[in-house]
């Protein structure tokens, strides 16, 4: 790939990228003022990339995908051929709908990606549901604008390797859009007190919400729970805390404590004995919270539940995740007949 850049009075500009070995590269000055840099071939998938124009993070005005929130960045796809399981194929599709509502719970508007899978609307049969949550730099939209989890759904069903079911995106920040934590609260607290205030405008606000909304079950061995990064934290306490609501748990590369002190706060009606039927957690090797991802599944084993976990390659990264997701989807709601 060839990324060119328009800057007349530009010292240096940079190009900062998941394709490239380190990350980041610099940019060459060329005829009118044209910066330009040639990767080496990548391999196909999902990237971000942005420019360091004299150190001033600048984002591509030529593209229009654009990955929001905290830190915006450009994404490119490099397709694979045949089309990787992220890709648009021509297979059933299903729809992504986007609703606003407003919580008492938070004082505020709130916002929801929710999908249903080809042939929802000529169905009247109530589905399973997947309650899928960002991490602490994305916003609602990230699982299917980055993480393309609708394409791997609409792939994973037409392959017949996943049960139809209904999957909810909900915003997972208790503050608005752009504000960083560090510049509120000092560390984990900001992150517990965030959760807690996710947490209760989660169970009084969005789940009457999506029943009302769609046809899921409310049944608890038909609805599932995942995130990653901050949202697999999310996921884990609000799943494994409330088993009458969620049977089926999972967390990616998850915000979990590192301690027992915290660890025995965040779960405080954590029951072991409780019948889970699935608990799947990964993370990857490079991954910067793998030694709390390491603690908390000895502290599960301590506990004696039984759950998966799963170490890969990579680190804190998109494209570990959309693996993740590919990987987790098929185990989900496997006791369920066929529809």
């Amino acid at each position: 790939m060839t990324f060119r850049f328009i800057a007349d009075s530009a010292e240096s500009v940079v190009i900062k990228s998941g394709v490239l070995p380190k990350n980041k590269a610099g940019m060459v000055r060329g005829e009118n003022n044209w910066w330009e840099f040639t990767t080496e071939p990548a391999e196909p998938g999902i990237y971000d990339y942005s420019f360091l124009v004299d150190g001033v993070l600048t984002l591509d005005p030529h593209n229009r995908w654009i990955k929001g929130w905290r830190r915006s960045a450009n994404m490119l796809e490099i397709p694979s051929d045949p089309p990787g399981i992220w890709q648009f194929s021509d297979v059933p599709h299903g729809v992504i709908h986007h609703h606003h509502f407003y919580s008492d719970v938070l004082k505020a508007k709130r916002e929801v990606f929710v999908y249903t899978p080809p042939g929802y609307d000529e169905k009247s049969k109530k589905l399973p549901v997947l309650f899928l949550l960002h991490g602490s730099g994305d916003d609602a939209s990230a699982w299917t604008n980055v993480g393309r989890v609708h394409f791997i759904a609409d792939n994973l069903i037409a392959a017949g390797k996943m049960k139809p079911m209904v999957i909810v995106m909900p915003y997972g920040h208790a503050t608005m859009p752009g504000v960083a934590p560090e510049t509120l609260t000092e560390g984990d607290s900001w992150y517990l007190n965030n959760d807690n205030s996710v947490m209760a405008d989660f169970f009084e606000t969005l789940l009457p919400f999506a029943q009302k909304s769609y046809r899921i079950s409310e049944d608890p061995e038909m609805r599932a729970i995942t995130g990653l990064s901050m949202g697999g934290s999310q996921a884990l306490s609000f799943g494994l805390n409330h088993p009458e609501q969620f049977r089926w748990v999972g967390g990616f590369s998850s915000g979990v404590p590192g301690d027992a002190d915290k660890v025995t706060a965040r779960y405080p009606t954590f029951d072991p004995s409780a019948d889970f039927k699935l608990v799947w957690i990964a993370c990857g090797k490079n991954d910067f919270l793998l030694d709390r991802n390491n603690f908390f599944h000895g502290w599960l084993d301590q506990k004696g539940l039984k759950h998966t976990y799963k170490l890969t390659e990579g680190g804190h990264s998109w494209p570990v995740w959309r693996n993740y997701i590919e990987e987790f989807l098929p185990l989900l709601f496997t006791d369920m007949p066929s529809q």
